[in-house]
């Protein structure tokens, strides 16, 4: 009996440590951005936008699962299996609009890492940029900086568990909860398509999109892998990755929205954990944000180099000298955020609706590919899958088109 319970603890404790990739990629989905998106969209609008939360959850999973997929099956990263397919034109194509959208968000990343330690440490300036990109590159570019991720993620797995039994004090009423669930088409104005932008932004983007294409290989996963990397998928995106998102927004809603905290800056969203916290909730949210913005956009830069670097053909080892002049190259393109005026929330919503344009590029590229039967042959998309993926490029396609439509009317 003894050895038969070592065993399924053996087991159990492989398949554990089998996961990876897609936990990675939610661990950068869940950073600032989506934190300050959700946590928004709970105050502003109660509970009416939960159904937006769950879609962007569900949506967040088929896409990654795809990218995984098409890697896995082609061997190789997105732009590596799209000039394979395509020819060199749209692979620069594709390289030019994933190594935008990364610098984009690592501009606004920068920001907000600035403004947030002004605040905690009494000392603002703009110049804090400067000391940061260089801790950057030093620790992305020449290694170390594994340790600090963890402990700026155990941060973070903290103000979450802060946000859940914040839950419990507040008490969400369930019919307004179900209700919630309820799709409501009546309202797109300008502020909503924003927000749901912002909110689908944050969970599919080109960012994590194509950094799942290069992860999976760094695992040493190949075609056999598909049902783990369905798994991994399935618990990090749809378990983790949505509780997270589930349990700040309702916090929001529950708590900011009936004082009507219309979250106009980073220290109102932290009101939202306040009955839990009470006077420690400002100092210990800005700590958890701090943290999200350094975990995620270390990642990034990574990602950047791994897109130019299939490109280019070359060997994906980070710590080669080429990869390390992306890096300080994506660094010094991440400065000039440090700069910019205007409100860190405010920044950070428009970087995620730009950062939104670009994903249906991408989502269409892997819907093509799994249903190429010379290219995906007996793993082909299901029904099912192929319905997920649909649904992604209709709502990525629409929300970008009516957000761009509004914002140039």
């Amino acid at each position: 009996m003894e050895y038969v319970e070592k065993r399924k603890k053996s087991r159990l404790k492989t398949a554990i440590s089998a996961f990876g990739p897609a936990w990675v990629i939610s661990a950068v989905a869940a950073g600032p951005g989506t934190t300050l998106s959700v946590a928004k969209a709970g105050g502003v609008y109660g509970y009416s936008f939960l159904w937006v939360i769950v879609l962007s959850v569900v949506l967040a999973f088929v896409c990654q699962y795809m990218a995984a997929k098409t890697a896995l099956i082609g061997g190789k990263g997105i732009v590596g299996i799209v000039e394979e397919k395509w020819g060199k034109k749209f692979a620069w194509l594709v390289t030019i609009d994933a190594l935008l959208v990364i610098w984009l968000c690592n501009v606004v990343l920068l920001k907000i890492l600035v403004s947030v330690t002004g605040f905690v440490t009494g000392m603002t300036t703009p110049f804090w940029g400067v000391f940061f990109v260089a801790v950057f590159y030093g620790l992305v570019g020449w290694g170390g900086y594994k340790i600090i991720e963890t402990i700026c993620k155990l941060v973070v797995s903290l103000l979450v568990i802060c946000f859940i039994a914040t839950l419990f004090i507040a008490r969400p009423d369930l019919g307004l909860v179900l209700g919630g669930l309820v799709p409501n088409f009546t309202t797109f104005g300008k502020p909503e398509i924003l927000m749901m932008t912002a909110i689908m932004g944050g969970s599919i983007h080109v960012t994590i999109l194509s950094m799942q294409t290069y992860t999976v290989h760094e695992r040493g996963w190949g075609k056999t892998d598909l049902k783990l990397a369905l798994t991994d998928t399935a618990v990090s995106l749809l378990g983790a990755f949505g509780l997270y998102c589930t349990a700040i927004y309702l916090t929001g809603a529950s708590v900011l929205h009936p004082e009507g905290i219309q979250v106009t800056s980073l220290f109102e969203m932290a009101d939202a954990i306040r009955p839990l916290l009470g006077e420690y909730a400002h100092g210990f949210f800005c700590l958890g944000i701090w943290c999200a913005v350094f975990s995620t956009i270390m990642p990034t830069f990574i990602a950047a180099s791994y897109v130019l670097g299939d490109k280019m053909k070359w060997d994906l080892k980070v710590r080669d000298k080429k990869y390390k002049r992306i890096i300080l190259a994506g660094c010094l393109i991440a400065l000039p955020g440090s700069f910019l005026p205007g409100k860190p929330v405010n920044l950070l919503m428009l970087m995620l609706a730009l950062a939104f344009i670009g994903t249906p590029l991408f989502v269409g590229i892997f819907l093509k590919l799994l249903n190429d039967r010379d290219f995906a042959k007996e793993n082909k998309n299901t029904f099912l899958l192929n319905m997920g993926g649909g649904l992604a490029f209709f709502v990525t396609v629409f929300l970008g088109v009516k957000w761009l439509w509004q914002m140039l009317g």
